[in-house]
């Protein structure tokens, strides 16, 4: 089940972005009137009569974008420390952590990272997270004193390095607690390991197709399905917005398949435009195509047109998975506007096979940014998960985009890493609306 703490996070999160959307709406609606006379009676800005006055507070202390950025950094660097001591507990390699600065850096660049982004507070998150930061000061302080005694006991002969690790352990635990709740009063929505949901952060990634650089905006979500003991299962859904191949595709296609052949078939791509029609998709062509002959007399070579048309190509573009992480795509003529020759080049002759293989080639391409679990998944998900099904979808407006489903399991402690990864790489990666 989704924690309280953190479905209160996220309804505060909502609620202020309603409200703020609400205030400047209706700025916006009396620009040029005059203001109403201020009637707060606190210095902060919360008005003590008023029913909303929690609300208010919690909206005095939101994070800005900035600060969100500090703590995501700040949370890496408690990671780091917690990972250094995790390995320094597995080795109890007495000689060599008592000369080995790994740990301690880490740690000290943990309370540092702490402790500036605390002292970055306006005057009002100083007032109204007094208590959260005084919890966290005194998480601190132990921390120092058990990071003290550590460090003595390792300098000492014959020390007991394992109890001494446990004690730092314990108020590391408690200090990344803290840090962690005091987050969550100022905004910051964190995934936790026990969500049975996990929003992926959406992700932009360009690749060329034809020499023409393509963005495709990758997001996903994971949903639990099942518990099994330790394990859980969820499932998978990765939507790539395929928007800027719609838009590009003209371009990529006349790169691919115009043709100037003094001997031969002439093609030229007019237009050509790609449309969702799920599961599958449609490319719409508009060619012009010439076929020429040449004969050659008395040294020189003379060129006749024998045939010259338009005409419009449709192809559906149906995509599927292979092996439980392939994504292919096939392609299939549907209807054909054309005749004569054309006609003849594109249903029997070397015309319809390339029009298929490079349009599908182009399409391809793009899609299997989506299915890149390396770029579009945390570490700890790329070797846990399978597809099981691919489909384009109609985001809205026509807009294009692949939806793969698929399937990933994992341990608690897998959970907990995946939670982490997500924190530490929220405020990196860039939202983009679908």
């Amino acid at each position: 089940m989704l924690s309280s703490e953190t479905i209160g996070a996220a309804v505060r999160a909502s609620l202020l972005a309603a409200l703020l959307l609400h205030s400047f709406a209706a700025l916006g609606q009396r620009h040029g009137e005059r203001a109403a006379p201020n009637i707060l009676t606190r210095p902060d800005g919360v008005d003590t009569s008023d029913p909303l006055r929690d609300f208010h507070q919690a909206l005095a202390v939101q994070a800005t974008t900035q600060q969100i950025a500090e703590f995501q950094a700040a949370l890496k660097l408690t990671d780091a420390a917690k990972t250094k001591l995790q390995d320094l507990q597995e080795r109890h390699e007495k000689q060599a952590a008592s000369t080995n600065p790994d740990f301690r850096e880490p740690l000290e660049d943990a309370r540092n990272a702490n402790r500036k982004f605390i002292d970055g507070f306006s005057s009002t998150q100083k007032t109204g997270l007094k208590e959260a930061t005084r919890r966290i000061d005194k998480a601190d302080a132990s921390l120092a004193d058990e990071e003290k005694k550590f460090d003595e006991l390792l300098r000492a002969p014959g020390g007991e390095l394992p109890s001494s690790a446990d004690a730092l352990d314990k108020a590391l635990t408690e200090f990344s607690n803290q840090q962690l709740a005091l987050g969550r009063e100022m905004g910051i929505v964190l995934a936790n390991a026990q969500d049975v949901t996990f929003n992926l952060p959406a992700l932009k990634t360009t690749v060329n197709v034809a020499r023409q650089p393509v963005q495709v905006t990758v997001s996903g979500v994971l949903s639990q399905t099942s518990v099994a003991g330790s394990e859980r299962t969820f499932r998978l859904e990765l939507m790539g917005n395929m928007s800027d191949l719609q838009q590009t595709i003209t371009d990529i296609l006349r790169a691919e398949l115009d043709s100037d052949n003094s001997c031969g078939e002439r093609v030229a791509v007019r237009q050509a435009m790609v449309v969702p029609s799920a599961p599958a998709s449609v490319l719409n062509l508009q060619l012009h195509y010439e076929r020429w002959s040449c004969v050659r007399l008395y040294g020189q070579t003379t060129s006749n047109e024998l045939a010259e048309s338009d005409g419009n190509v449709e192809i559906k573009l149906v995509p599927a998975i292979e092996n439980s992480h392939l994504l292919k795509l096939s392609a299939e003529f549907g209807r054909i506007d054309a005749s004569g020759a054309m006609a003849d080049a594109i249903r029997l002759g070397d015309l319809g096979n390339d029009l298929r293989d490079k349009v599908t080639q182009a399409v391809l391409t793009a899609m299997r940014t989506t299915g890149d679990f390396k770029t579009t998944l945390p570490p700890v998900l790329q070797g846990a998960a399978t597809l099981q099904n691919a489909s384009f979808e109609d985001v809205g407006s026509g807009v294009l985009a692949i939806l793969l489903e698929g399937q990933v399991q994992i341990s608690d402690e897998q959970a907990k890493a995946l939670a982490s990864q997500l924190n530490q790489t929220l405020s990196a990666r860039e939202s983009v609306p679908q």
